[in-house]
């Protein structure tokens, strides 16, 4: 077990960031929906930047699950993603 935990925990990661991305996805054509109206909308860029955010954590979670790169490593850059992504969404309400 102890062996593939790498391939555990980046298949964790990896669903995490399609999760992430798929929420953003489906946040951007929502918006782009006549239909459907929001009190508060967040500017493109701010769901272009999360998109491009996960994109990278994505790729990090697949040289996770091969092996090509650190339990540690990948996990702080994930983290580090995270706060950068609610860094930008809390600037762009401000």
């Amino acid at each position: 077990m102890k062996k593939n935990i790498h391939i555990l925990l980046g298949l964790v990661q990896t669903s995490l960031s399609i999760y992430w991305l798929n929420q953003i996805i489906n946040l951007y054509i929502n918006y782009q929906n006549p239909n459907l109206s929001y009190l508060f909308v967040y500017p493109n860029w701010v769901l272009f930047s999360n998109i491009l955010l996960s994109i990278i954590n994505l790729y990090f979670g697949i040289k996770l699950t091969i092996g090509k790169i650190s339990k540690k490593r990948s996990y702080l850059i994930m983290v580090i993603l995270i706060i950068i992504g609610g860094i930008i969404n809390t600037i762009s309400v401000a």
